[in-house]
């Protein structure tokens, strides 16, 4: 059978989020998302309705031409959430290796079935913890536990947090991070400003930090940098 996926888009730029902030990366960005989270920054993404439909051939001989044109080595793949194209991205997965690119799988952190049928296959996995302040949603500490508890040696941590994220449920997500491995790499990313959408204050920032710098040794601040950069 034929495999394809939506691809919102493939463009190169520095990431600009989370541990390997200011890398020059390849994004693949698929289209379609599981979860409806208020501040997404990606809406056009959510569904499919102007994505591009590629076989993994399309999209790896797209991604490898962009990588060596813009000299980088590393691949994002992102979205929406690219755990839905789990399939595919096994698929997609060897050709980029051949081609010696790196992966980085930017996920909600939920999908955690699918993470197993392609952890092997990828580098990074930068998981997302979601708070329901934070999302309007339900909360996933289950998912989110058991998704972390896969491959947590390549995972890396974003908790964005919002003017409506209480320090209880900031601090059930520290626990949940330590529980599985209290070495991971944990970044709070304070919401960009946008419609609907407001940072915390600095004073509830200075408090989550030391919460979490308390049981787990590597925690940071950090802001999404695209904004304040001017890029994609």
């Amino acid at each position: 059978m034929k495999i394809s996926a939506p691809v919102a888009e493939i463009f190169c730029s520095l990431q600009g989020e989370g541990l390997y902030m200011g890398q020059r990366q390849v994004f693949l960005r698929f289209a379609g998302c599981n979860l409806r989270c208020g501040y997404c920054d990606e809406p056009a993404s959510l569904d499919d309705a102007a994505a591009r439909a590629m076989t993994p051939q399309e999209a790896a001989a797209a991604v490898v031409k962009l990588a060596r044109s813009k000299k980088a080595s590393d691949v994002s793949l992102t979205g929406g959430e690219p755990l839905l194209r789990h399939r595919f991205i096994k698929a997609l997965a060897p050709l980029l290796k051949k081609a010696g690119l790196r992966l980085h799988l930017e996920t909600n952190g939920v999908l955690h079935r699918e993470l197993k049928a392609v952890a092997p296959l990828v580098d990074v996995v930068a998981m997302d913890i979601k708070l329901p302040s934070a999302t309007g949603q339900r909360a996933r500490w289950a998912d989110h536990k058991r998704f972390f508890s896969v491959v947590p040696e390549k995972t890396f941590i974003k908790t964005v947090v919002t003017n409506r994220t209480g320090l209880p449920e900031f601090a059930r997500a520290v626990r949940l991070a330590a529980s599985v491995w209290d070495g991971v790499p944990f970044f709070i990313q304070p919401a960009t400003a946008r419609r609907g959408v407001r940072p915390p204050s600095a004073s509830f920032v200075a408090e989550a930090s030391c919460l979490a710098a308390a049981l787990l040794p590597h925690v940071k601040v950090l802001p999404q940098q695209h904004p304040i950069w001017g890029v994609k």
